[in-house]
């Protein structure tokens, strides 16, 4: 008697079905298979909760197949203020500068613009910085604006382009297009970015952060994009690779940041990394008189911003 034509197949023939050995076998078959399932169902309910005791308690379980919701994240407290410039490769124009705060109590990021003509007492940002670099501009802008900055970062500019180009890029929603040629010598720079939401590169980056200092006085837009590189490039993935990154940050720019200092802040890195698309972040307003000497109402925002 052959029950299968092919293999996987049953065969019943097409003639004499109802007298058919074949089909009365497979007939039979089935009405087993249709009881003993019943059967099965009545008792399992009757004697089981659930599928998991009946295949033994504390064997089967159920978990949430989720991607990476929480990190167990370490304690982290204070307030670090930066102060961080550009230049010329030749160290005589500052391009940009800006005070920066790592607020590890509120997880926030705080973004202070600052014009490079801002007068501190009868003294410009830049006549600081021909003198004595980006460690005189640390000290005076202590003293002057009466808060601690605890490191500075002075990048010549293809030092910052390379060392942002490590990063990565960020995404950037320009509100109109921008089309500008500016500086001379070997300084010149060049901006092309359309409306909308764009991929700026290192180059771009520094150069629309230049062009809102230098040319808009835009500080606001200037704080904004700070803002953005920030949470944009302080992510999982470059926290892997931070003990590089810091190698090639110390060997780019002029700095008071020591490995010991890297060291000791490196649980603040990761929470800042692990938890960058829920940072704050803030804008200082920075506002000036006709002689560029800070306002007052713009000297107590600063000072009530960074002040720990």
């Amino acid at each position: 008697m052959r029950l299968f034509k092919n293999r996987g197949d049953i065969y019943i023939p097409k003639t004499g079905k109802s007298n058919s050995k074949e089909a009365k076998i497979l007939f039979v078959f089935l009405f087993f298979i249709v009881i003993f399932t019943v059967v099965f169902v009545v008792l399992l309910n009757g004697r089981y909760k659930n599928a998991a005791e009946f295949f033994g308690e504390g064997e089967v379980s159920v978990t949430e197949n989720s991607e990476f919701n929480e990190v167990n994240l370490p304690s982290v407290t204070g307030k670090t203020n930066f102060l961080i410039l550009e230049t010329d490769d030749e160290n005589e124009i500052i391009h940009y500068i800006f005070l920066l705060q790592a607020d590890k109590d509120n997880f926030a990021y705080k973004a202070a613009a600052l014009s490079p003509d801002m007068k501190l007492d009868k003294t410009s940002i830049k006549e600081v910085y021909k003198t004595g670099g980006g460690a005189a501009l640390q000290t005076k802008l202590t003293e002057y604006l009466g808060i601690e900055i605890d490191y500075y970062a002075e990048f010549e500019n293809s030092s910052a382009v390379d060392f942002l180009g490590k990063l990565g890029t960020i995404i950037y929603p320009a509100n109109s297009d921008i089309r500008f040629s500016g500086g001379s010598g070997t300084d010149k720079y060049t901006i092309h970015i359309n409306e909308g939401e764009q991929k700026l590169s290192a180059t771009e980056m520094t150069n629309l952060l230049r062009y809102f200092s230098n040319e808009k006085h835009n500080y606001s837009a200037e704080c904004e994009l700070v803002l953005r590189i920030m949470t944009g490039l302080f992510n999982q993935k470059n926290f892997e690779s931070s003990e590089s990154l810091f190698r090639l940050f110390i060997k780019s720019c002029k700095s008071d940041i020591t490995v010991r200092d890297y060291e000791n802040g490196k649980n603040s890195i990761y929470v800042f990394c692990m938890k960058n698309t829920d940072i704050t972040v803030y804008t200082v307003q920075t506002k000036y008189d006709e002689n560029k000497v800070l306002t007052q109402k713009a000297l107590k925002e600063i000072k009530g911003y960074y002040s720990k």
